[in-house]
């Protein structure tokens, strides 16, 4: 999350992209450790091996952002986001 912080400030925003990560980690912060356990009962798309795919993806997005499909973390993030309680918001 550093490096997002970083360049807001040499960019002056962030992109879709990082805004979704963003997003991801605070839902993922509230569901917790077994975040990736808590998606898989709750949808069963991430019961699957495209599914778990789709986790490892995100995952991997929030250590480098270069990484990662958007619409993957997008998918990602609003399931997390309902699981977490919180009202997800579609990116347009």
């Amino acid at each position: 999350m550093h490096q997002l912080q970083a360049r807001v400030s040499e960019h002056g925003g962030l992109s879709i992209k990082e805004r979704l990560l963003v997003r991801f980690v605070k839902s993922r912060n509230i569901v917790g450790k077994g975040w990736r356990g808590v998606l898989a009962q709750n949808d069963p798309f991430f019961n699957t091996k495209l599914g778990g795919d789709y986790l490892t993806s995100v995952a991997q997005a929030v250590s480098d952002s270069s990484r990662g499909n958007v619409d993957r973390i997008e998918r990602v993030t609003i399931a997390l986001e309902k699981v977490a309680g919180s009202t997800p918001v579609p990116v347009v």
